[in-house]
């Protein structure tokens, strides 16, 4: 029995969990491809978050993790600001954050209504349409931008796609995962760190950013969740070995492994690797949208 749970184990670690930056892309329906050719009016930016499949990676893995955490996910997408997006590329690390707050800061005041736009992922990063559905949309209106998802929406998301309590971590598997503040492993920082940036959602962070697949680190630079040395980077070499040890030492192994058969997650990450590497190292997604 331990042979035949570790061989599945080991066999997706070091695929499964940019605990965030991993996308399964569909073919391309025709119809998509042929009206963003035709009829595009621009485009807009997002960080890798966002895009369909890793947002769904991302919120079953987080639920398994702790369902509160997962709540703490964006209930909407935003474009970045396109002059973030100009310094990113020329500066993958990060930006000044207080260079940009203000552009943030006019998305988000008010009680505005927001242009709408239908906007096209790249093939790379592409989603059959049923998973695409459960994703975040677009805002529509400026006090959606960094909104959370919540307890309610966040559990009939899990419902929808195949979570039950027994895939769910008790509170001291939680705790054994992520550490206590001050006491914390390397490798438990890493996840912390990870998860953290997932979650920077209103009310979950002084400076909330989660609708657009970025956060602000210690040194006050906006960065992409998958930046270069970003902690979700990170978090991917701990999968190829480290995060078995950690599953085992603290308890979790058989619900990982439950959620890995019992959910769509497997379906979401084989095509991740391409969507990844074809936004690094900016890791800024760039759509195609049609004007409304």
């Amino acid at each position: 029995m331990k042979s035949l749970s570790r061989t599945p184990t080991v066999a997706v670690l070091p695929v499964i969990l940019a605990i965030a930056v991993f996308v399964a892309p569909g073919p391309l329906p025709a119809q998509e491809a042929a009206v963003s050719e035709s009829r595009a009016t621009g485009t807009e930016f997002y960080g890798p978050p966002i895009s369909p499949a890793i947002y769904l990676v991302n919120f079953l893995l987080l639920y398994m993790v702790n369902p509160h955490e997962a709540a703490n996910m964006p209930a909407y997408k935003a474009p970045i600001p396109k002059a973030v997006v100009a310094c990113l590329e020329q500066n993958p690390s990060g930006c000044p954050y207080a260079a940009f707050q203000r552009l943030f800061e006019q998305q988000t005041s008010g009680n505005r209504r927001l242009r709408p736009n239908e906007c096209f992922w790249p093939v790379e990063c592409q989603l059959e349409r049923k998973f695409v559905r459960l994703a975040p949309r677009r805002a529509r209106r400026s006090e959606q931008i960094n909104e959370p998802l919540g307890m309610e929406r966040a559990a009939q998301l899990a419902r929808a796609l195949g979570i039950d309590d027994s895939m769910i971590l008790a509170e001291e598997q939680y705790r054994c995962l992520i550490g206590i503040p001050g006491q914390r492993t390397p490798d438990q920082e890493t996840f912390f760190q990870c998860i953290r940036n997932l979650t920077n959602s209103n009310g979950n962070a002084a400076i909330p950013l989660s609708s657009y697949g970025l956060y602000v680190n210690e040194q006050g630079d906006v960065r992409s969740v998958c930046a270069p040395d970003a902690p979700c980077l990170e978090v991917n070499e701990l999968l190829v070995g480290p995060f078995e040890k950690i599953a085992i030492q603290c308890g979790f192994l058989q619900k990982f492994l439950r959620l890995l058969s019992q959910t769509p997650l497997l379906r979401l990450i084989p095509g991740g690797f391409a969507c990844q590497k074809h936004v690094e190292p900016t890791c800024i997604i760039e759509t195609t949208c049609v004007g409304k």
